[in-house]
């Protein structure tokens, strides 16, 4: 066993200190996300204030309780989800502290480009969803609520559910092209693979769309897969950057006049 190596129980202690860092993490989010329940609320309600511009009838924007603890259990899941998120940083720092010792010096210079270009693929994401396909989303159910002859009244547990789960839904799957990306780089994935069954990886994708949708109606599984392929054809792309060799490992016509030159010295 080389110096520089752990034996497997220190590795388990240091797996027991990432977690417990990690969780501390999340439970001090998740405390400042409670505390600032109040103006998260008022966050997740702005698309249904947007969905209302516009409408000739526009439905209340009240959100019901209608189960006692509803409120405590909105609160709780919302602080949990705000906590999740603010200490992600946090999170993903300890893991690659803990995971930078095993990689290698390729590995390890993609470590904080990926870190860097996944957090602002993920804000995009949720971005994206918050400012255009949320109010859309909701004003579509409304008008079809009306179209329909029922009166639009939505508790604030379905709601909250909706949304997070909308948001969290488009952040994770804006990081499709930087998978992708990362996989080529490493080699493990090849882009004329992934052009010779394009077919099934449009299925795939499709499949994506239909689970990370909190509803199974063709509208928004639409707004979910139609940003969905343009990151899977960005990714594409991304793959024939990521397959290009280095400038220094480009053949050259010096490189071979050399190592002729080597063999008639009997080099």
């Amino acid at each position: 066993m080389r110096d520089n190596e752990k034996p497997f129980l220190d590795h388990l202690e240091d797996l027991r200190g990432v977690i417990l860092k990690c969780a501390a993490a999340i439970g001090a989010g998740s405390l400042f996300g409670v505390m600032g329940i109040g103006q998260v609320m008022e966050i997740l309600r702005w698309p249904l204030t947007r969905a209302q511009a516009g409408m000739v009838q526009p439905a209340p924007t009240t959100l019901l309780a209608l189960q006692v603890t509803d409120p405590m259990t909105v609160t709780l899941q919302i602080g949990i989800g705000a906590g999740i998120l603010v200490s992600l940083p946090f999170v993903l720092f300890f893991i690659g502290q803990y995971l930078l010792p095993a990689l290698e010096s390729r590995e390890r210079g993609l470590l904080l480009p990926a870190f860097l270009v996944g957090a602002f693929l993920f804000l995009l994401g949720a971005s994206f969803c918050y400012f255009v396909v949320l109010p859309q989303a909701l004003r579509f159910f409304q008008d079809f609520n009306h179209w329909l002859g029922l009166e639009t009244s939505w508790t604030m547990a379905s709601y909250t559910d909706f949304v997070l789960q909308m948001l969290v839904g488009f952040g994770l799957s804006f990081e499709l092209p930087l998978v992708m990306v990362i996989l080529a780089r490493l080699g493990i994935l090849q882009r004329a693979v992934v052009i010779e069954h394009r077919r099934h990886a449009v299925v795939a994708l499709l499949l994506i769309a239909a689970c990370v949708t909190p509803t199974s109606d063709p509208f928004n599984l639409a707004l979910m897969f139609v940003p969905l392929y343009g990151l899977f054809e960005l990714g594409l792309a991304g793959m024939g950057w990521a397959e290009r060799p280095p400038r220094n490992r480009v053949n050259s016509p010096i490189v071979p006049s050399i190592e002729i030159v080597d063999r008639e010295r009997g080099f």
